[in-house]
């Protein structure tokens, strides 16, 4: 891939961001790379040809890298300053040797479907997911789910959950949700602490149109963070967005299931204290 530009986005809170960004700099001016460093949700950048977005952090500086790009072509690679993550392809030490990856075409680009969100009181896109909860002090709030066919249900809990495959790792695992392997393309309708027997999370086609019905106060959040409150007897349009976003992933990157056993100890019996049959004796 010929690059003529990389926008950084960057946590700067994070041990070693800042050595990280001058080596970054400084292999852009060898190569005559143009860096320009994003501190604002909304900045002005030019075509999409010959950029790449490099997110310096975790996997919530990729998702709020995606957020900024969300309407571009950009395709966006992700450097750890941390722990291993999902969104992340690099650690912040091999950055410029994946750079030079990426120059050599040593790379494929994932696309990843994001969700669009729309109702009167606002709307968006996410990569990971849209969360419908409650206000009082207690979270409760009452919900309704509709597709093309009629009514799925209706929900008297905690809220609702709308993610991606991406987002399927994030709050909706914690919800007990079910791992997506990305890019598969699906909206996961996943149910918060739901007060019935027998509701569990839905997923459907990518191309399908849903609507979320309030009956009570609820807050709105994107990708974790807080978009708007909406009154009761609300409706709230979830679909697929025109624009996905792109990941970089480099031919050497861990696998999606070597991350989730990193990550989440899963299915790994190595890593398990104790296993069947092989319990430590009482002393």
């Amino acid at each position: 891939m010929k690059i003529s530009r990389i926008y950084i986005v960057a946590n700067t809170s994070k041990d070693g961001s800042l050595r990280t960004l001058a080596v970054l700099k400084a292999w852009a001016q060898l190569k005559r790379i143009e860096t320009i460093l994003i501190d604002s949700d909304r900045p002005t950048f030019s075509e999409a040809e010959g950029a790449l977005v490099v997110a310096l952090g975790g996997d919530g500086t990729v998702l709020r890298a995606a957020s900024i790009f969300a309407d571009s072509a950009i395709p966006i690679l992700g450097a750890n300053l941390g722990s291993l993550g999902f969104l992340t392809q690099v650690k912040a030490p091999s950055l410029t040797a994946a750079l030079e990856g990426v120059l050599r075409d040593s790379f494929v680009i994932e696309e990843r479907m994001r969700l669009s969100y729309s109702s009167n009181y606002g709307t968006g896109t996410v990569l990971n997911d849209v969360v419908i909860r409650g206000t009082s002090a207690f979270r409760f709030c009452e919900l309704e789910l509709l597709w093309s066919d009629g009514v799925v249900a209706s929900y008297p809990g905690d809220g609702l959950i709308l993610s991606t495959a991406t987002g399927s790792t994030a709050y909706s695992l914690s919800a007990g949700g079910p791992v997506i392997v990305p890019p598969a393309a699906c909206i996961m309708a996943s149910p918060l602490a739901v007060h019935k027997l027998g509701i569990l999370p839905v997923i459907f086609p990518a191309e399908e149109v849903l609507l979320v019905r309030t009956h009570t106060q609820v807050s709105l959040y994107a990708d974790g963070d807080f978009a708007f409150d909406l009154p009761a007897d609300t409706k709230i349009t979830i679909k697929r967005a025109d624009t996905p976003t792109r990941l970089v992933r480099m031919a050497d990157a861990p696998s999606f299931f070597h991350v989730l056993r990193e990550k989440l100890n899963w299915g790994d019996e190595a890593k398990r204290e104790g296993k069947s049959g092989d319990l430590p004796r009482q002393p």
